[in-house]
């Protein structure tokens, strides 16, 4: 007999599975009425299998892939709509059921006995998941880039990061977002900074709740797609949307790096270009698959970017703050192309900012070095109003600057 974990209340046979289970060489070790009383027997005995529907209530991606690290898990689908949520909570065995449940319970038996199954699998999911269903040559595709949907365009993601004290990432993501839009891009601004979220502010938006909250939780229910994304923001434009930042403790907890993933993944296949307003730490989060990770937004969106601007200020301490989290971003971000934003730069110091340059040079940072002038008025007459540079500082050289640089970033 191999023992199971069976949580399926959703079904109209879950009673007759049940009953049957014994006859196709299942025992049932407990019925599961939802995700947190799974989880519950799956941490008190880590022997049983799990069988699982994706109408199980309150299941999440997070707590699929807990379970997953020390048993196997097989997901039952009625629909082609179930198995979807399946394979989106990362489910990598969906079976269909059968017209009748002793044939289903055979399928599943199969399975947990590593024996050939035929006939029941889920249109397009094969056991070990999408990536190993044979092509039509017979050889296995190969996994997709870390950060993709199948089956998907591929949209750039370009995050903006500068270390602790104010360099302007905010100001830099906004301007980069806008000049990408009116270049014709689709574009997507996230504000992943958690330490002082501000992109809903600075364009004056009423963020009630939060957009990034919203979709990790949509990825934690596997219901994140193109359509829940884009109503989780707001349209500024028809080419440019915001989802919002988190500034509640209590919603950290939201921020689960699976979900997350999820998330810049969804990005990619909705938008064009996504920018990526993050915090300055980059420190992982201590306390476990269940810790508060407030670090978790950047980190991972550093992780999965084409491209970072580390922004710096222009002064000295601005590159010693740079040079000092300097090993930080080489490490968080080891397949990006990383850029760096020389922010408030002056013309009528050109020596000094040529002693900044040779400084940052000096210590080891090889990365291209973008200056990007210093226009206070135009950033006060923005963030005063409410306004993005198109709509109140059209004609200032920090916008051209940031159109330079977004032109040069899509061109590569």
């Amino acid at each position: 007999m191999i023992a199971i974990l069976l949580a399926v209340p959703d079904l109209e046979g879950e009673a007759e599975l049940v009953a049957q289970a014994p006859a196709a060489g299942l025992r049932v070790v407990r019925r599961c009425v939802d995700a947190v009383d799974l989880f519950a027997a799956a941490a008190a005995d880590v022997t049983p299998a799990i069988v699982l529907s994706a109408g199980l209530p309150r299941l999440e991606r997070d707590a699929v892939e807990r379970m997953a690290q020390a048993r196997t898990l097989v997901g039952l689908a009625t629909s082609a709509a179930d198995e979807e949520r399946l394979r989106r909570l990362g489910l990598t065995i969906v079976l269909q059921v059968s017209g009748t449940c002793a044939a289903t319970l055979g399928a599943v038996r199969a399975v947990l006995a590593d024996e050939e199954v035929t006939g029941v699998w889920s249109t397009g999911v094969w056991p070990g998941g999408p990536s190993s269903a044979p092509t039509s040559s017979g050889e296995p595709e190969p996994p997709p880039r870390p950060g993709t949907v199948m089956g998907s365009r591929q949209g750039r993601v370009i995050a903006v990061w500068g270390p602790t004290g104010a360099p302007g990432r905010t100001t830099m993501a906004l301007g980069l977002a806008e000049a990408l839009a009116e270049a014709g891009n689709s574009v997507g601004l996230v504000d992943a900074d958690t330490y002082g979220p501000s992109v809903a502010m600075a364009l004056g938006l009423i963020d009630d709740a939060s957009g990034l909250s919203v979709a990790c939780r949509h990825a934690d229910n596997g219901t994140l797609t193109t359509t829940t994304l884009q109503a989780a923001g707001h349209r500024l434009t028809s080419r440019w949307s915001v989802i919002g930042g988190i500034s509640r403790p209590d919603r950290w907890s939201d921020l689960r790096p699976s979900a997350l993933d999820q998330v810049w993944a969804r990005c990619r296949e909705s938008f064009d270009v996504t920018v990526v307003d993050t915090g300055f730490c980059l420190e992982g989060d201590d306390g476990g698959a269940w810790a508060s990770r407030r670090n978790s937004a950047a980190v991972t969106a550093m992780a999965g970017a084409d491209h970072v601007f580390a922004v710096a200020d222009s002064t000295a301490l601005g590159a010693a703050r740079l040079i000092a989290s300097w090993p930080a971003v080489a490490a968080a971000a080891p397949m990006a192309e990383v850029r760096v934003l020389q922010n408030r730069s002056h013309s009528r110091f050109k020596e000094r900012s040529t002693r900044w340059l040779d400084g940052v040079r000096e210590l080891g940072i090889a990365a291209p070095v973008h200056p990007v002038p210093l226009d206070p008025r135009a950033v006060e007459r923005c963030w005063t109003s409410g306004r993005s540079f198109g709509e109140r500082a059209r004609h200032s050289p920090l916008r051209h600057a940031l159109r330079a640089v977004a032109d040069m970033a899509v061109s590569r």
